[in-house]
């Protein structure tokens, strides 16, 4: 990670030497989580939870289960906010509080952070260069947060995976039995199709982002 970290901020897309592609859940550990848990390591499919503080601090147990079942755990806010719309200051208490509550859990310190809505700017690119974490978006938004069918989920997944693909999905923030429903489906098309599943420090470790990508660009979406 201190390699990536020397010459990047971010990633959303690593490169594509080897056909790896990294499978991502925001706004958890909820009622949820334990199905796509239960659906992961059925599979030996390892995966990057990027959890909210608070939920932490309400599912602990399961926290402690993504730990134990040797899946990645990142830092997604203490509240879920709008870093956009916060001082500095609130920028930093919201990141440095969620990972109080991923250790608090149990879990190691988080070195990756994913920004709700994909939403940040050059003071949340500050802190995260002063705490030493890198900031994970992603390429490849299946909507699950909008409910749009199990087949609709599966297929925005596979259809948009590439080399060095990160896939963002949901395992909080509300009803993700579709999610859930999908997830099967969805691992066994991508492996079908030549892919191996790593979680996002493997992929960074395997394939880092070029030195020369582009500065990191707000996403539209829900994360």
């Amino acid at each position: 990670m201190g390699r990536v970290l020397a010459y990047t901020t971010y990633v959303q897309l690593a490169s594509s030497r080897r056909r790896e592609v990294a499978l991502t859940f925001d706004d958890g550990p909820s009622q949820f989580t334990r199905l796509i848990l239960a659906t992961l390591v059925r599979t030996h499919t390892p995966a990057t939870f990027f959890v909210i503080g608070r939920w932490a601090r309400a599912y602990p147990q399961v926290l402690a289960a993504e730990t134990s079942d040797g899946l990645e755990i990142g830092d997604h806010t203490q509240t879920h906010a709008f870093l956009t719309q916060l001082s500095p200051a609130r920028q930093r208490d919201e990141i440095e509080q969620a990972a109080g509550a991923i250790t608090g859990a149990g879990a190691p310190a988080p070195v990756l952070f994913r920004p709700p809505y994909g939403a940040f700017n050059a003071a949340t690119l500050a802190i995260l260069r002063a705490t030493r974490l890198l900031m994970v978006l992603w390429s490849v938004d299946t909507s699950d947060y909008a409910r749009p069918g199990v087949k609709r989920i599966v297929y925005t997944a596979v259809s948009g995976a590439r080399p060095g693909a990160i896939i963002l999905m949901h395992d909080g923030g509300g009803d993700r039995s579709q999610t859930a429903a999908a997830l099967p489906q969805i691992i066994k098309l991508l492996r079908r199709r030549g892919f191996k599943l790593v979680t996002i420090s493997q992929l960074l470790a395997d394939d880092p982002p070029p030195a020369n990508q582009p500065p990191p660009r707000p996403l539209a979406g829900v994360g």
